[in-house]
Parts: C-alpha cells; sequence; structure tokens
C-alpha cells in the first residue's frame, strides 16, 4: 500500500481511481463493508481503491481540551488498510487551512484536481467544508458537474443479537467507544471485527508491582478512549527486535489505584511467564474481556490474593 502525505504527488498513482473518504477510526466492521463494496467496483473497473485519512482527527483539532476518544491511531489504521490490500492511503494533515476551506473549494482543490477519483464511497452522516456545511449531497452534485460518482453508504447494521443487555446495531465508532467506556470490550470487539487495541511507550513507574511478584509495564493512553476502571484479560505485543512477534498473554488494570492514593489513569499490564526489560519499547495490548471494576483494597495482602484469583480468571478466559 502506497502512503502520502503530499497531496501534490498524488495525481499519477490516484487519477481515476475509486476513493474512500473518512476517519476509519477503529476500521470497524461497518468501515469493513465500505471497503468490501469498494473493492467490488475496483474489480469491474480495473481501479485502484485508496482511503482519504484525516491527521490529527477533525475532534482534536476542534476539541483541543477534550479527553481521549480515538480507538486507533492513524499508523494503526494503516496497519489494518493494508490488510485489506487497499492500494493507497492519502493522510491529509487536518489544520486552519483545510478546517476553513469552502465545501467548493475542497470538492476542487483536494478531490477533483488532487486526487483525480473517478469514485467516491462515503458515509451519509459525512460532513466537510468551513462550519461542517458540506455533505454528501453536496459532493454528489459537484461530482455530476465534474465526471465523478459520488456513492453515499448508510450506516451499517447487525440483524444478530451480540448481548443481551443492549440493543445496539450499528456499526459506529461512537457506539463503539461507549461500550469500551462501559468495560463492554468483548462486545466492542465484536463491532470492531478484532480486539480493541493500543499501542504506547513503557515508561517506569514506582515499580512496586515486582515487591509483590506481579511487576507491570505502565503506560499512558491519553489519546485513546478511556476504557473503563477496572481489570482486563489481554494479550500483548512488545514492539522491539528482541521480542517482536511474539504474542503474550496477561491482566491489566486500567485506573486510578485508589489503593495506593493516586488520581491519575494509568494502564498497567502484567504479562505472564515474561521477564525482559521493555522499558521506552512499545506495547501493542490487545483488550480481550473485562474481569471486575477496580477497587479500594485494605492492604498489600488483599491486593495479591485478589490478583491470583485475576490472573486465574484470565488464563482461562485467553485458553
Amino acid at each position: 500500500m502506497k502512503i502520502f502525505k503530499d497531496l501534490k504527488k498524488t495525481y499519477n498513482f490516484t487519477k481515476d481511481s475509486i476513493l474512500i473518504i473518512g476517519n476509519l477510526d477503529g476500521v470497524h466492521k461497518g468501515h469493513q463493508s465500505i471497503i468490501s463494496l469498494a473493492k467490488k467496483l475496483s474489480k469491474k473497473k480495473d481501479a485502484k481503491v485508496g482511503v482519504l485519512l484525516f491527521d490529527p482527527h477533525p475532534r482534536r483539532y476542534f476539541e483541543k481540551d477534550n479527553k481521549g476518544f480515538l480507538l486507533t491511531q492513524v499508523d494503526t489504521r494503516l496497519e489494518i488498510l493494508k490488510s485489506y490490500k487497499i492500494d493507497y492511503a492519502i493522510v491529509l494533515k487536518f489544520n486552519k487551512s483545510i478546517a476553513t476551506m469552502t465545501p467548493k473549494l475542497f470538492c476542487k482543490k483536494i478531490l477533483f484536481s488532487g486526487i483525480a477519483m473517478k469514485n467516491i464511497f462515503v458515509g451519509k452522516n459525512f460532513r466537510f467544508g468551513n462550519k461542517r456545511s458540506g455533505d454528501y449531497r453536496f459532493l454528489s452534485n459537484f461530482g455530476k458537474e465534474h465526471s465523478f460518482n459520488v456513492t453515499p453508504i448508510n450506516l451499517v447494521k447487525t440483524n444478530k443479537i451480540l448481548h443481551k443487555k443492549t440493543k445496539m446495531k450499528i456499526y459506529s465508532s461512537s457506539n463503539i467507544r461507549a461500550l469500551i467506556q462501559k468495560g463492554e470490550v468483548k462486545l466492542a470487539n465484536k463491532f470492531l471485527g478484532v480486539p480493541f487495541t493500543i499501542v504506547s511507550r513503557v515508561m517506569k513507574g514506582d515499580q512496586r508491582g515486582r515487591t509483590i511478584g506481579v511487576p507491570t509495564a505502565n503506560l499512558k493512553i491519553d489519546e485513546y478512549i478511556q476504557p473503563n476502571h477496572g481489570v482486563y484479560a489481554v494479550r500483548a505485543q512488545v514492539m522491539n527486535k528482541s521480542a517482536k512477534g511474539k504474542n503474550y498473554k496477561g491482566i491489566a488494570n486500567f485506573g486510578v489505584r485508589p489503593t495506593f492514593d493516586k488520581n491519575k489513569p494509568l494502564l498497567e499490564v502484567h504479562l505472564f511467564n515474561f521477564n525482559l526489560n521493555i522499558y521506552n519499547s512499545s506495547l501493542k495490548v490487545e483488550f480481550i474481556d473485562f474481569i471486575r471494576k477496580e477497587k479500594k483494597f485494605s492492604g498489600i495482602d488483599s491486593l495479591k490474593n485478589q490478583l491470583i484469583i485475576d490472573i486465574s480468571k484470565a488464563k482461562k478466559i485467553l485458553n
């Protein structure tokens, strides 16, 4: 997959292609359905399929004080798109110039003159241009005047009963975020099609876990949607040369660690049968299932006893 970050270099590669526009946060099953439709058309037209992404996410640009909300960082999205054999991805820097463009100028400069695709797939809820004044209808009318076709896509739904407690059926990034915030990662993973995954650099903590026989890798996940505070069964990969490609099982606690009177959220990951020094390495963590809510313990002994139970439950889930 070819990745472009400079629109001036795209034209010769992207001309007459099929383009999917959107943030594709999570590349969930709704996004996968659109990719499938685009690839079917590409076979008929013998054309490349590409994706136009925005970085930072427009929501992050407009709501600078907003807490983390992403399901996937851009690099992770690009990895996933590559696995679906997308031909190219354009990562467009979302800045003041893009944010204040009129819909007409965006269509003319970015799409018609820059990418020069022949077909566009876009969600019916897509908004663009200054003050979000453009929509798929504007895009479609512009396309008719400039010889490209626009296919608006309805939100994709599931007819399956995925979970008795929820009636949620629409595959959307916002719905998946809501599930993760509730600790419903198992259901969120069904909507995603893959486990909810974060990638973050391991930092040095107070090393208290080592003293109780449960060493942890400490990670900040500020850019991501914040999971429900509690303990999770996880799988992980260390993203360095010595351990890259190996999968490890473990447990993770996300929260403020009330037993030790902390107040800043932190992800602490304990990997089973693991003894490598991974400070300053990146850790890729997949959330598999929720085990229990975070709570304050009366002391170290009660915490250690609970961790033994948590680890036993996690091993059963992961096996």
